[in-house]
């Protein structure tokens, strides 16, 4: 099952980061694909996404449920697709980092040619979305709160395998998209900017 995961950091509280995070009607619009959401109840939701997975551009429709919610520190989710044979999952985890904390773990090292496949999927990820998002401070900011997006994904049905192999690195733009956007938002909203202060 194509799994991948991506960290940054905030030069802001836990706290801060949790408030928004919190309620998905925050962040949902910033996902990759974003089309609608509607919510169910307190665990369930169902998520309209169009996807591009090289050369197949699919809306898919998935039921997202939350298996762990712990405040300010965890929520882990389910996805189902409805319309679709896709499974998969995920898990959002803040925590504090402080100037002496060591970085968080370099991901492993791919083969040459998965590296090669991860560079292309990334470029032709920015093609289609445009630029990152704008952070203000650097992403390894000394102290704050460490966000890590872990998503994973699996097709099934005849095409699956062949939707797999352009899943795996199509899977990692997409997590660091939405981990940035949430940090740059936050970021705009919360630390003083450059330019102000020079105006102050």
């Amino acid at each position: 099952m194509p799994e991948v995961e991506y960290s940054t950091r905030m030069a802001l509280s836990r706290e801060l980061v949790w408030e928004f995070v919190k309620d998905m009607n925050n962040w949902a619009p910033m996902l990759t694909g974003y089309q609608k959401h509607e919510i169910v109840d307190d665990t369930d939701s169902v998520w309209t996404l169009k996807g591009d997975v090289g050369i197949l551009s699919r809306v898919v429709r998935l039921k997202a449920h939350v298996t762990e919610w712990l405040d300010r520190d965890r929520v882990a989710f389910t996805l189902e697709g409805l319309n679709e044979k896709v499974d998969g999952g995920g898990l959002l985890v803040m925590e504090d980092v402080t100037a002496d904390a060591p970085p968080a773990p370099a991901p492993k090292r791919r083969w040459f040619g998965r590296r090669f496949l991860d560079w292309l999927a990334r470029r032709m990820f920015r093609r289609m979305h445009g630029a990152g998002p704008m952070r203000l401070a650097a992403p390894t900011a000394a102290a704050g709160t460490r966000l890590t997006f872990t998503l994973r994904m699996e097709a099934g049905g005849p095409t699956g395998p062949l939707v797999n192999a352009m899943l795996g690195p199509a899977l990692l733009p997409a997590a660091e998209d939405l981990a940035n956007k949430i940090a740059a938002h936050l970021e705009r909203e919360h630390l003083p900017r450059a330019d102000d202060d020079a105006a102050a």
